[in-house]
């Protein structure tokens, strides 16, 4: 079961906020540098292992399929304790 540990983003066409376009994760056979998922590659691997995130509090939360909370871009990844607004995938690191 995959950590997200990096996203890199893209600028959406208006310039007026940032998406999600790929998620990392380390794996047993690649530790030096983590492995990087589009958003619909990692909603695929979702329907059979967890994907998941530590919050900036430290807490565990699994990653969702959802829209962009500024303009309802899909697919999307999103986490389950993201609010109306937050989106906790933007506190990651970027790669």
């Amino acid at each position: 079961m995959p950590e997200i540990v990096r996203v890199r983003l893209r600028e959406t066409d208006d310039q007026s906020h940032y998406n999600v376009d790929l998620v990392g994760y380390h794996t047993e056979h690649i530790d030096t540098e983590p492995i990087m998922v589009s958003t619909e590659r990692a909603i695929s691997l979702m329907l059979y292992e967890r994907f998941w995130m530590k919050t900036l509090a430290g807490e565990e939360t699994d990653l969702v399929s959802g829209k962009c909370s500024v303009c309802g871009h899909e697919p999307y990844l999103r986490t389950a304790a993201d609010g109306e607004t937050e989106e906790h995938l933007l506190d990651l690191p970027e790669a």
